[in-house]
């Protein structure tokens, strides 16, 4: 299955200049965790609830005040509308996001694919619950159990049970 059969189509990218403010609004209009940033001919960067929260209202900043662009994050991982979803489940995976924009060979962004999106696709439910464990790992943790792994020490195994144990 291709990611243009499950992605959202039709972006409306907030302007780099706007303010948190307006963003958090139209994301809270639409209903979404995150608003691409940019133009609809390309995107500059990705602005989520958690950049909000991690980068503005963690420092007490007022977001009536404070521009889109010193919040967002501006390294963007994309997938394309041809690439198979299990491509794009893959590079979540790896860089442990939730959202991709997804845009054309010129780089202009055609829609969104979420996490959730891609999990209606899935016909596994044992690879979902992996993969959504996966993403939803911090790095630290599994560079920690990997090492603990490699070195043979019994923390490994409290790590890999207190991983199974979780919720998915």
């Amino acid at each position: 299955m291709k990611v243009a059969e499950v992605m959202s189509r039709g972006v409306d990218p907030v302007d780099l200049t706007a303010t948190v403010q307006a963003a958090a609004t139209q994301m809270a209009e639409l209903d979404v965790g995150a608003v691409l940033v940019g133009t609809s001919e390309k995107i500059d960067g990705i602005l989520t609830d958690r950049d909000i929260i991690l980068r503005l209202v963690v420092d007490g900043r007022n977001p009536a005040e404070v521009p889109v662009r010193d919040v967002m994050s501006a390294t963007v991982f994309s997938c394309g509308p041809d690439d198979s979803v299990e491509a794009a489940f893959a590079e979540m995976r790896e860089r442990q996001i939730r959202r991709m924009p997804v845009l054309d060979d010129a780089g202009k962004p055609l829609g969104i694919v979420t996490l959730s999106d891609l999990a209606k696709a899935v016909e596994s439910p044992e690879k979902l619950q992996a993969t959504l464990r996966e993403i939803s790992e911090p790095h630290r943790s599994r560079k920690s159990a990997d090492a603990d792994a490699a070195d043979g020490s019994p923390a490994a195994d409290q790590q890999g049970s207190a991983r199974a144990a979780e919720p998915a």
